[in-house]
């Protein structure tokens, strides 16, 4: 399924990511998230693979991976306003996963290239799902 063993690898960084998030919610949007972390990153990797890939011979910071991974599943399933995950809506869990994570990626130094890859990809999935930003 993944090219290789460090592809693989950075999945799972990246799935950790996004299930560090979810672990820091508050309990009421915890409940009934398993496997969700999981779900995000395979769906991801089924519906546009390169966020995992290297990339001039790095690859992203996880927690870009991360939000662009989250902002998929969202535009994937969240347009009837809510994401049923073992039958409990998690689209507003999802929602602060992203600010949550777009927060710690403020503090952290990017390169030219993900400050590019950001503003080419991500932020358009962004604006769809949180327009409320004004990105």
């Amino acid at each position: 399924m993944f090219d290789n063993l460090k592809e693989s690898w950075f999945i799972s960084k990246v799935e950790t990511v996004i299930q560090t998030e979810i672990n820091s919610l508050p309990l009421m949007f915890r409940n009934h998230t398993e496997g969700l972390a999981h779900a995000i990153v395979l769906k991801q990797y089924q519906v546009r693979c390169f966020v995992f890939s290297k990339m001039d011979g790095t690859r992203l910071n996880p927690k870009i991976a991360a939000v662009e991974s989250v902002l998929t599943f969202i535009g994937l399933y969240g347009g009837q306003g809510q994401i049923l995950v073992n039958a409990q809506d998690c689209l507003g869990a999802l929602k602060i996963i992203i600010v949550q994570l777009l927060k710690h990626l403020e503090m952290e130094s990017t390169t030219a290239y993900e400050d590019g890859y950001i503003e080419m990809f991500i932020a358009p999935l962004l604006r769809r799902a949180l327009p409320e930003l004004d990105t």
